[in-house]
């Protein structure tokens, strides 16, 4: 009978230390394979989610804060104003792939009755009028305050369009593809009474909503008609500019700055300040990573964590693989005499044992690739489910759908990866039951069992 034969026999009769045998080396692979999948996956999304969440700087005007005789706060904007020219120098920074300016008024409509505020009239029924280019960067969406419900978002192609809130739209029968015309207004304020400061008009324009959203949040009715957040209106610059309420190329209001790469913020909001054609004495720079610090911070200590893990895990299986086939290989010390009595070489009877725990290692290691998949899709989901890619791509900044980053695919191995892994394993298998193996195996037949006795 050739050893190999004898050691398929064996297994065969100790179904239990076979079983012990491959619990063992199975779930030591299983843990391997998930802890280098989470280690290579926290480098893969350090990249990735770089370009895929992005971050901003915004450049605005100073704002002065003062009191006034009866305690309360006033806040004076400087008269300032960012030109498209300087735009265009801010653009040609490398890494900048989105700029969104925005400029604010107010607009009224026949068609629209407002939602009423506080000491609502005739003549303060208006609503805010928000005027970008990209309006799924407005601050609302970005913060997730506001979401897209119906139709699609303004972007830099689009021209005499707007988008109103379910509330305005329910509460005017208005849906989208609609077209209605706005007429400019201006909010002001006489003898504690809310008024339209142009009450002759003269400038008209009309438009079509191209999209509703909802809000997240409801708004205090302690408010003019004007400040309630559903009566807002998101349009596209040219509604303002035709309205007379603003200048084309130029802007009053906040401009964004987008970028891909969160990494390079720093640097790029650093060559910006470099620039001598804005006073950055009236004007300042905030920044927003969006979710990046938070994101790399958690990527940096799994890192950590996992190879803490993975040291523990390969030191603890090593000793304790060495322990069960030392264990193993005493308990066959008899069997190891009866044959090197009856004449069959070291050799074979040194093969067989390593064959009976290769077997069951092989055996054990394509089980566990078959889990480790299953497994890395599963909790590649759960720790790593909450990540989104953020709104700067053109497609996402016309539909507004974040779309969840596929991390199940990042914890699973490529087979070569899982093949090196496999093949330490095998390694430090083989190692350690030859190493028990050879206890006995440099022992006589006659000392080995004088030592039975």
């Amino acid at each position: 009978m050739n050893y190999t034969h004898r050691a398929l026999l064996y297994l065969l009769r100790k179904k239990g230390k076979t079983i012990h045998l491959f619990l063992v080396v199975f779930i030591t692979a299983v843990f391997l394979i998930l802890c280098f999948g989470v280690l290579r996956a926290s480098e893969r999304l350090s990249k990735d989610i770089r370009t895929s969440v992005g971050a901003a700087f915004h450049i605005r005007a100073n704002t002065e804060v003062s009191r006034d005789e009866n305690g309360e706060t006033q806040v004076k904007e400087n008269n300032v104003r960012i030109t498209q020219k300087e735009i265009n120098q801010i653009m040609q920074t490398v890494g900048i792939k989105y700029y969104n300016p925005i400029n604010y008024g107010f607009a009224k409509s026949d068609a629209i009755e407002f939602i009423r505020g506080e000491k609502h009239n005739a003549e303060n029924n208006m609503g805010k009028v928000t005027a970008l280019r990209y309006s799924a960067l407005a601050p609302d969406f970005t913060d997730e305050t506001a979401v897209l419900a119906e139709g699609k978002h303004i972007t830099q192609t689009d021209n005499r369009k707007i988008l109103i809130s379910d509330a305005l739209a329910s509460a005017n029968h208005l849906s989208v593809g609609d077209t209605l015309t706005l007429t400019h207004a201006k909010f002001g304020n006489k003898d504690g009474m809310y008024i339209d400061e142009i009450p002759v008009k003269t400038a008209y324009v009309q438009v079509e909503i191209s999209g509703i959203y909802k809000r997240n949040t409801g708004s205090s009715p302690n408010k003019p008609t004007a400040g309630i957040a559903e009566n807002e209106i998101y349009a596209s610059l040219d509604v303002l500019d035709e309205l007379r309420e603003s200048e084309t190329g130029i802007y009053t209001g906040e401009v964004g700055f987008y970028i891909t790469d969160p990494a390079r913020l720093d640097s790029i909001t650093h060559d910006v300040l470099l620039l001598q054609s804005i006073d950055w004495t009236i004007h300042f720079i905030r920044t927003n990573d969006f979710q990046y610090l938070n994101i790399a911070g958690r990527l940096s200590s799994l890192g950590g964590l996992v190879k803490a893990l993975i040291v523990l895990v390969s030191v603890v299986s090593a000793a304790f693989l060495t322990l069960l086939l030392t264990m193993r290989m005493r308990g066959r010390m008899q069997e190891a005499g009866i044959l090197l009595a009856a004449g069959i070489p070291k050799r074979q009877i040194t093969a067989g044992f390593l064959f009976e725990v290769l077997a069951v290692a092989i055996f054990a290691l394509v089980i566990s690739r078959i889990v480790s998949y299953g497994a890395a899709s599963f909790w590649g989901n759960r720790i790593f489910g909450d990540l989104k890619n953020s709104l700067l791509n053109d497609e996402t900044l016309a539909t507004g759908a974040g779309s969840r980053i596929p991390t199940g695919n990042y914890l699973s191995l490529s087979i070569l990866e899982t093949s090196l892994i496999y093949l330490c394993q095998i390694t430090v298998i083989m190692v350690s039951a030859f190493g028990s193996s050879i206890m006995i195996m440099r022992l006589k037949p006659k000392e080995i069992l004088s030592k039975m006795s």
